[in-house]
């Protein structure tokens, strides 16, 4: 029988990638929710923490976007974003992405 995605991440891996979300939830100015990590096909042995950041400074034009950070496959943060050079590899990086664990709010972790 084939493992979920979900089982395949171990908790010490997920609190480990989710410790990170809160620090970047404590640094962000904006509204930081959904945080995510994610696999990519284009990115082998690395783990991906997307979340959507909310820019409500200006009501009449609200401003959203996603980020990303990279970690190694056991958690530890490497500290870089994902890049690409034109639309279509970004297109094909966001195809790409598998969700294999998610929560609204960066501290929802602990309490699980």
């Amino acid at each position: 029988m084939k493992k979920s995605t979900k089982e395949i991440l171990d908790k010490k891996i997920i609190n480990r990638i989710m410790n990170r979300a809160i620090a970047i939830n404590d640094s962000c100015k904006e509204h930081c929710r959904e945080f995510r990590i994610m696999k990519s096909r284009k990115h082998q042995n690395t783990l991906i923490l997307r979340w959507l950041i909310i820019d409500a400074s200006d009501v009449e034009r609200l401003f959203q976007c996603y980020r990303y950070e990279c970690f190694d496959v056991d958690g530890t943060p490497q500290y870089c974003s994902i890049h690409y050079s034109n639309q279509e590899e970004a297109n094909e990086f966001f195809k790409g992405l598998e969700p294999l664990y998610a929560q609204e709010y960066a501290v929802d972790h602990k309490s699980k």
